[in-house]
């Protein structure tokens, strides 16, 4: 018995640290979700400053388009100045080539303020193409991380699974079935440790007299209170002799 009570000490164990990982495992489908968003902000914010070269560049080949149509105007109204006949044709021609002359130099102006805004974003997208190849590498690179750290821990329930395997056999099929009912029912902690005469699982404190049978770890015994399988481990017998100094 004392042999069963030690193996079924070892399966819990492995049971509880294949409970954890898979817990672990659980997390990581959010911390990826948040990184792959992270790369989405960063990449929607740096097409919104490409739209917004895009944007300038556009709006500078519309003004160079509109100021050379009225350029155009200006010379046809020029050459017609040769076949006006009166004086008073040619000073309504003249004041219509000077409006649209005034026209071309405020465009021209507009022209340079469009300029000037598209060589600043150029610039600027340089350098933010520059932080966000950086930020972007260092935040594929914490996902790659996440995603070896999952393989990683899918290896290990694997072989810790295959531990498992191996105490099952040794245990009696009734005695396999009364543990698994067991961690069905406590969510997963069939046996608890007794410290310092405390069951671990529900902390009930156990009467000395089945304290002193436990600590012999020679056959099952279940805590009165929430049913587990408990065990004592030897190691607490020089803490409770130190306390007792």
């Amino acid at each position: 018995m004392a042999e069963n009570l030690n193996t079924l000490v070892n399966l819990q164990e492995i049971d509880s640290q294949i409970i954890n990982l898979r817990q672990k495992l659980d997390t990581y489908p959010l911390e990826i979700k948040k990184i792959d968003k992270l790369i989405e902000e960063i990449e929607k914010k740096f097409e919104n400053e490409k739209n917004k070269l895009t944007n300038l560049e556009k709006k500078r080949k519309d003004k160079e388009r509109e100021i050379a149509d009225i350029n155009e105007k200006i010379k046809k109204l020029k050459e017609k100045t040769s076949q006006i006949k009166t004086n008073k044709e040619y000073q309504a021609l003249l004041k219509e080539i000077e409006t649209f002359e005034e026209n071309v130099k405020k465009e021209e102006e507009n022209l340079l303020l469009i300029l000037y805004d598209y060589d600043e974003t150029k610039k600027l997208l340089e350098e933010s193409k520059k932080d966000f190849d950086e930020e972007k590498k260092k935040i594929e690179l914490k996902k790659k991380e996440i995603e070896r750290e999952i393989q990683l821990t899918h290896e290990r329930i694997d072989q810790l699974k295959e531990n498992r395997k191996k105490l099952v056999n040794l245990l009696p099929k009734e005695m396999y079935n009364e543990y698994m009912e067991l961690m069905k029912k406590h969510k997963g902690l069939a046996v608890a440790e007794v410290k310092n005469s405390v069951c671990q699982g529900c902390f009930l404190h156990i009467p000395p007299q089945l304290y002193v049978e436990i600590k012999l770890n020679q056959q099952l015994h279940y805590c009165p209170q929430c049913g587990r399988i408990l065990f004592y481990r030897k190691e607490e017998l020089k803490e409770e002799q130190v306390q007792a100094e």
